[in-house]
């Protein structure tokens, strides 16, 4: 009897045990539960401190650190079984890219008149100024100041900031952007060409100037190379130094150049030194890395989805400009989607691509390659997806055009069922009518519909394109809430029938 008793209670606990297992098994995680958590806060932050170490040296475009971030993040999208989609069967999408890398020594001084002596005025680094980041090597001591206003000469819109003042062998004073503000798009789009640094700097040189301040204190690594022009960014601080004593009023001057579109250019009774040591590489090269995962669907497998972010930033300007928020917290959203959609198990029905693009901050240098030698059929590309600067906030949204705006439902739909945080939609514009400033510019003009993800709601303003711009800044969770929205939005978009991008 008792033997019938124990045999049953055996024979009812392995009866137990077999209806366990087949529970287990039917309750297995799908490829989007298990992306949720492929990818930690401490792989971002890992990721992250490499980044914005000095061996990557600030990740300027064509310089050994960006090599290296570039290396680092290709070896990453082999690991997880991300299909190589750069040239010959590599990651890495090549291109030619000159740069300059400046050198410790350079410095400013303002010589401001008393009597008939010239008093010398120092001005902290980065603070107020900013030297050599797109200059020759070279001296300029106590040369003559002329304010040039925005620095354009454009004979077909009638407007000439050179016209009546002699700047040969002299340091003009330059400010950026353009004098118009307003929303014409046919203006917008004529002032346009006028806004780039690089023209600035070249059309001072054609005027006989020797050098330049230019009144923004961000590092500027654009690839303008100008033989024997000397070149230092300023503040806006040092700007008023400048006009003090001249009857002038710096902003006000500014405004009215603005309200009238006439140019106010003047000589100055302040002299300046600038001394910029600098390395000019014409022979640089930069990359995108790229990685795929392909599709299994015979008829969507030739569309894709591109998410991307650029990896590189300014470099030593000449101290370690880290660049923790740009790009080094994009960088990290894209390996860390990358992570979680490639281990996941899931096999996408359309081709989805994985991109860190090189050039970004010498002028979308690397997007614009990509754009016009796309890896796939470029009328194929569905949807290009751009993070940049995305590292603080409470809460998440994505800007994406009028003309696109039914694709905000699948993002906040993502948004709902990932992390839940608050969610803001922001129209972008139709066309790109102004200075393209971000990748996806690029991908938009060739009719690829975008969209950039971006975060709201920080009370601290992150030091922008100077050695400030650390880990320090980076909220994590918010980043690791990141990787979460965009796998499983990258999910939904290789799987679903149709993109739909149009109008609302």
């Amino acid at each position: 009897m008792c033997k019938n008793v124990i045999l049953g209670i055996i024979i009812c606990v392995m009866a137990q045990v077999g209806a366990f297992g087949q529970s287990s098994q039917q309750v297995q995680p799908t490829p989007q539960q298990k992306a949720m958590y492929a990818t930690s806060t401490k792989d971002l932050q890992e990721w992250m401190t490499y980044l914005t170490s000095e061996e990557c040296r600030g990740r300027l475009t064509g310089d050994i650190g960006f090599q290296r971030a570039a290396q680092y993040a290709a070896d990453l999208f082999k690991e997880w079984g991300l299909e190589p989609g750069g040239d010959n069967g590599t990651y890495f999408q090549n291109f030619d890219h000159p740069y300059v890398m400046p050198q410790e020594g350079g410095y400013f001084t303002l010589y401001l008149p008393q009597g008939d002596q010239w008093i010398a005025k120092q001005y902290d680094y980065p603070d107020h100024y900013m030297v050599g980041g797109t200059s020759d090597t070279g001296f300029l001591q106590q040369l003559d100041l002329v304010y040039v206003g925005y620095g354009i000469t454009a004979p077909e819109l009638n407007y000439d900031s050179y016209k009546g003042v002699d700047v040969k062998g002299k340091i003009v004073v330059c400010e950026r952007d353009v004098p118009y503000q307003g929303q014409d798009p046919k203006l917008q789009k004529a002032w346009m060409p006028y806004q780039y640094h690089n023209f600035k700097m070249t059309n001072a040189t054609k005027h006989g100037a020797a050098g330049m301040l230019y009144i923004s204190t961000a590092g500027n690594p654009n690839p303008g190379y100008n033989k024997n022009f000397v070149y230092c960014n300023v503040s806006d601080s040092v700007a008023r130094d400048i006009f003090s004593g001249t009857g002038k009023d710096y902003v006000k001057v500014k405004e009215e150049m603005n309200k009238t579109m006439k140019p106010n250019s003047f000589a100055i009774n302040k002299k300046a030194d600038i001394k910029a040591i600098t390395e000019w590489h014409p022979e640089g090269k930069g990359c995108n890395v790229v990685g795929i995962l392909r599709g299994t669907d015979p008829t969507l497998a030739p569309e894709y989805v591109t998410i991307g972010a650029h990896l590189d930033h300014i470099g030593l300007q000449p101290y370690l400009c880290p660049g923790a928020q740009d790009n080094a917290s994009g960088s990290i959203i894209i390996m860390g989607t990358a992570k979680a959609v490639a281990t996941s198990g899931y096999q996408p029905r359309r081709t989805l691509v994985f991109t860190l693009f090189g050039g970004e901050e010498t002028g979308l240098i690397g997007s614009d390659f990509m754009a016009n030698h796309p890896i796939m059929q470029q009328e194929n590309h569905k949807l290009l997806i751009n993070i940049d600067c995305l590292a603080a906030g409470y809460g998440m949204g994505v800007r994406i055009a009028r003309k696109h705006g039914s694709l905000f439902n699948l993002f906040q739909s993502t948004m709902e069922r990932s992390v839940n945080r608050p969610f803001r939609e922001a129209l972008g514009r139709d066309e790109i009518v102004t200075r393209p400033r971000t990748d996806e510019a690029n991908f938009f003009v060739k009719g690829v519909p975008t969209a950039a993800p971006f975060a709201f709601g920080s009370t601290v303003r992150i030091p922008y394109h100077v050695p400030g711009d650390t880990m320090d800044y980076i909220d994590f969770d918010l980043s690791h809430d990141a990787v979460r929205w965009m796998a499983l939005t990258m999910m939904e978009l290789g799987s679903i029938d149709k993109i739909e991008a149009k109008g609302r």
